[in-house]
């Protein structure tokens, strides 16, 4: 693989505002009352006096060793070699949900034609315009930042390739995952809901 792009998430500067959300529903056409790509969880720890909130944007995590390709019995979900983003060709997927089933970050979707639809960093527009797309390139090669990032009004989000988000945030800020999401700031334990909406 050339290079692996994922995204950062710094829980000190999310807000909870969903302008993430929003962003990429009208990016990719996803109605409103659709399939939520990208969404808000509200981690909770603690009781009151000693109580803490923290507010976590999440989406396809693009992993290194995607479950959800390895469970797909029709090969419609790919891991790119280029920039190691995780696509689904929508005319091979027959709906079973075995991805749904199979992904700890509940990032694989389904809406009214039951074919599989996710997060593919803005490659293109719609539940399975990733496919077949171009590498994934940064700004200044004439590419373009993902809606979500681009509407971070807290700035909490970025994308890029890896190693590079990496190199920009300090070791004591960082757990990273299983997924390639770099999680900094807030010390609340996040659980993820798994089941597809």
């Amino acid at each position: 693989m050339t290079e692996q792009w994922g995204f950062y998430f710094d829980a000190e500067k999310c807000i909870g505002c969903h302008a993430c959300t929003v962003a990429c529903r009208v990016r990719n056409n996803v109605d409103a009352d659709g399939a939520k790509w990208r969404r808000i969880v509200h981690a909770e720890n603690g009781t009151f006096p000693d109580y803490e909130m923290a507010s976590v944007s999440i989406s396809c995590m693009h992993c290194e060793d995607p479950p959800c390709q390895t469970v797909c019995p029709t090969g419609a979900i790919e891991k790119r070699d280029e920039d190691g983003i995780v696509t689904v060709n929508q005319d091979k997927c027959i709906g079973c949900h075995y991805c749904a089933w199979a992904c700890p970050y509940g990032a694989p979707k389904f809406d009214g034609d039951n074919k599989m639809q996710k997060c593919h960093l803005c490659l293109g527009e719609g539940g399975g315009d990733g496919h077949g797309k171009p590498a994934k390139a940064k700004e200044e090669n004439g590419g373009t930042k993902p809606s979500c990032v681009d509407n971070c009004v807290g700035e909490a989000l970025k994308a890029g390739p890896m190693e590079e988000l990496t190199a920009e945030v300090t070791d004591g800020s960082v757990d990273n995952g299983q997924g390639n999401v770099i999680f900094g700031g807030s010390g609340v334990d996040i659980q993820f809901e798994t089941e597809s909406d």
